[in-house]
């Protein structure tokens, strides 16, 4: 008779478990079995933040789900050449994505001494970089490097790079973007908030602003795990979009 009852019992000793990965419900049945006070308090003081960081993600990439995708369209601008007042860079459209049917972008990069950007990846094009001018110090995966005049690198979808201008003279580079995604609009974007003063440090002060530039350019950063980070990034800029924050940008990209 004991080996009848044995299945039924192993199926309430695992949803008990089981049970307890859910914290709400977790919270009731640990409080009423019989554990000690300390551990009672443990999980529900341990478990709490972390169940309302993973409820507020849920929400919000769920959300998302449902909300158009983003917009990397760009308006037909006369404008080629652009500079960010801030004296880090220049850069000239040679190819957009509208010219290229969506094949490519190639933009030319003017560097001011010490200038550059730091690690990051993108997930939706590969990146070619062609120094036309000077020295450039280039990192991609685990490996920095630079390069001369007629040199060149290339970081594919997924892998860790920056570019920077190590040297007291100005480099220029030639970088093509495969296929072409929102790299035109972002660099737009990011010059414009950046000349109107709309930036603190490397962030702006606006944070939606700075979701729908990380969701234009695809940016992600080291750090942390792309599971977590790409779908964030992706539903933030949607979220963005969809309250109109895109709207006080349109000026720099229409």
């Amino acid at each position: 008779m004991n080996t009848i009852f044995e299945p039924a019992a192993n199926k309430v000793r695992l949803w008990k478990w089981t049970s307890l990965v859910f914290y709400p419900i977790g919270v009731v049945r640990i409080w009423k079995g019989n554990h000690r006070l300390w551990v009672r308090l443990l999980y529900t003081l341990v478990g709490l933040p972390l169940f309302l960081l993973i409820f507020i993600y849920l929400a919000i990439t769920g959300f998302a789900f449902f909300l158009p995708p983003l917009d990397m369209s760009v308006g037909n601008r006369t404008d080629r050449t652009i500079v960010n007042s801030g004296g880090n860079y220049k850069s000239t459209f040679l190819k957009t994505g509208n010219e290229t049917s969506g094949a490519y972008e190639l933009i030319q990069v003017e560097v001011e001494p010490h200038g550059g950007n730091g690690w990051h990846y993108h997930k939706s094009f590969d990146e070619y970089f062609t120094v036309l001018k000077g020295t450039a110090q280039v990192g991609n995966g685990e490996k920095e490097y630079r390069i001369e005049k007629g040199g060149n690198a290339v970081a594919h979808k997924g892998a860790l790079h920056y570019f920077s201008n190590p040297t007291d003279s100005t480099i220029l580079l030639l970088v093509k973007a495969m296929p072409a995604r929102g790299l035109e609009k972002s660099i737009r974007v990011a010059y414009g908030l950046a000349n109107d003063g709309q930036f603190e440090g490397e962030i702006t002060k606006n944070p939606w602003h700075m979701a729908l530039l990380l969701g234009y350019s695809g940016t992600y950063l080291p750090g942390i795990p792309g599971f977590i980070q790409e779908p964030l990034v992706n539903a933030l800029a949607q979220i963005a979009q969809w309250k109109g924050e895109d709207k006080d940008l349109e000026k720099y990209y229409r």
